[in-house]
């Protein structure tokens, strides 16, 4: 699918590179085993948790904490169990968190980093690690920058590619150039024998120059998805708000089909 979609970039007078955000992707589905594992993210207490400021700095937690940040209330065996896959696959990595008594340095350990005798990351004094204490989790650092580069909402709309009762093929992040053009395509896919490209974002803001830089965007994808005879363009986002009625009139005036929060987080079966 990939020389297919620069062949018709290419045609159109288009160039077109890889993008990290793509390989960041790609890595986690790796890492997971595939696509259909990453379904733990239409649970909206996951996104709960992945969205929160300081995971995405690679903070790590305890599992009490993880659970007080995604609040998954009535699913806490169901949290516990996606917890302990993310766990064994490799997104979080199992340590502790310990703070030196000479230079009061909190700092995250890895299992493999600690013995009966810890040395300090900073001022390197050697103290021995505490009688009672939990395990701290932290991100994998490839989930953290593909969290950052907005993974969530395309991996969500790959999911409900995945899931129609369609045959699909699927690439996600090519940077397209052109003269001073420069644009990301998140997703374009080959769907029953026709193209699809997909804008994706998981939120973005709603003041009067964010949403004319977001027109724009969406005005250049979607010419994009025209000088290559793509045969649909998509919207898709994980905004918890209303979208505002100057974008939403602009995707029904463009005939662009807009996948929403709803839509991403319900198992669907059909386009």
């Amino acid at each position: 699918m990939s020389d297919e979609l620069h062949q018709k970039l290419q045609s159109a007078g288009y160039g077109v590179s890889p993008n990290a955000k793509g390989r960041y992707i790609q890595g986690l589905i790796r890492l997971m085993g595939d696509l259909p594992s990453m379904d733990f993210l239409r649970d909206e207490y996951m996104i709960q948790l992945l969205s929160n400021a300081q995971l995405r700095k690679e903070k790590a937690f305890t599992y009490k904490q993880m659970h007080q940040i995604a609040h998954p209330e009535q699913e806490t065996d169901r949290f516990y169990a996606q917890m302990q896959t993310l766990i064994a696959k490799g997104m979080f990595l199992r340590g502790y968190n310990l703070s030196c008594p000479v230079c009061d340095l909190d700092t995250w350990y890895s299992l493999s980093a600690v013995d009966e005798h810890v040395t300090c990351q900073g001022c390197r004094f050697e103290f021995q690690m505490p009688l009672t204490l939990p395990f701290a989790y932290r991100p994998n650092r490839l989930l953290v920058e593909a969290l950052k580069s907005g993974a969530m909402t395309i991996l969500l709309t790959a999911l409900w590619l995945h899931e129609q009762d369609i045959t699909m093929q699927w690439q996600t992040e090519s940077v397209v150039y052109q003269g001073g053009l420069m644009t990301d395509i998140d997703i374009a896919a080959q769907v029953n024998g026709e193209m699809w490209l997909m804008e994706c974002k998981d939120n973005f803001k709603t003041t009067d120059k964010a949403l004319d830089e977001l027109i724009e965007q969406l005005k250049t994808g979607q010419q994009i998805a025209q000088d290559i005879g793509a045969s649909r363009y998509l919207f898709s986002t994980l905004i918890a708000r209303p979208i505002p009625d100057r974008l939403a009139d602009f995707l029904a005036s463009q005939q662009i089909d807009v996948l929403g929060r709803t839509n991403l987080l319900s198992v669907t079966n059909s386009a």
